[in-house]
């Protein structure tokens, strides 16, 4: 094979990796932490006395737009900084009074796999996947 092939056979898979993206990112995770149903910022289910109603996340006096704003704006700044986790494990229960930021990019992305993997009865009891805002 020849110089020129591997080189364009490699941009090729370099832009379909680019245009099929890998995994999660800062827009898909504030989707559905926010967005209509089947998302999590609806409510899910008709009569709040019912098993498994969740509530939804989008709260009283809150828009879709300013949470998702918010949302974007936490993880996109958090993603502008280059960092380590440290003891940073949203996919394990914490306490709900505890207070979590993104303070960087490893944060960031251990908090965009966590809403993706956690259902929205579990982000909606507040205890996983902090912060959700």
């Amino acid at each position: 094979m020849s110089t020129r092939s591997t080189v364009l056979y490699s941009a090729l898979a370099a832009v379909a990796l680019w245009t099929t993206g890998c995994g999660t990112d800062c827009q898909s995770a504030c989707t559905k932490l926010y967005g209509t149903a089947p998302n999590c910022g609806d409510p899910s289910g008709d009569d709040p006395e019912a098993e498994g109603y969740i509530a939804g996340l989008i709260g009283a006096g809150q828009t879709r737009e300013k949470m998702n704003r918010q949302c974007m704006n936490e993880c996109e700044n958090a993603l502008d900084k280059p960092g380590d986790a440290g003891d940073y494990k949203p996919n394990e229960w914490t306490e709900k009074k505890s207070t979590v930021s993104l303070e960087n990019d490893e944060m960031a992305a251990l908090w965009m796999d966590c809403v993706e993997d956690q259902s929205c009865a579990n982000l909606a009891t507040g205890n996983y996947c902090k912060p959700v805002w």
